[in-house]
């Protein structure tokens, strides 16, 4: 079981992060090369990486859902080129957090998903709809560009 230095536990190369109950740690975090484990809560470790950026997790969170209406399993900018959506509510055990890379489902029944990274041979089963999936992924470039624009009418 490898663990990974605090400063650097969510970052670019995380595919996605999830709880871990099988072992004394919170948090599994799996990256384009490996895996490691934490003893802090998934939601312990958006914050850490959020507050890099000067905010909190709660922070973007009530950003997000004031400005775009998304209220549930609200999609979440990490910060500059990291953003994330949960798979259920982050409170949900079997919640999982995919952060923005490349990836595509399989529906291996009507709750029930297979994520896959073929890019680094990474995959996960997920108990949720291809159809959630895909609306959660959709809300992350609308996120974004909002974002982006916004800074871009604030810079004029």
């Amino acid at each position: 079981m490898v663990e990974r230095p605090v400063e650097n536990l969510i970052d670019q190369s995380v595919l996605f992060v999830l709880s871990a109950f099988e072992t004394e740690k919170k948090s599994k975090i799996v990256t384009k090369h490996s895996v490691y484990y934490s003893r802090d809560s998934v939601l312990s470790l958006i914050d850490q990486a959020c507050m890099l950026a000067a905010s909190t997790y709660e922070g973007r969170i009530k950003a997000n859902r004031h400005n775009l209406k998304h209220f549930k399993k609200t999609t979440l900018s990490i910060r500059e080129g990291l953003s994330g959506y949960p798979t259920h509510s982050p409170n949900h055990p079997d919640c999982v957090w995919i952060l923005n890379h490349d990836n595509r489902f399989e529906s291996l029944g009507p709750n029930r998903t297979r994520i896959h990274y073929d890019r680094w041979a990474v995959q996960i089963d997920v108990n949720v709809s291809v159809n959630i999936l895909k609306k959660q992924k959709m809300r992350m470039p609308e996120m974004l560009y909002f974002y982006t624009t916004l800074r871009s009418r604030l810079k004029h």
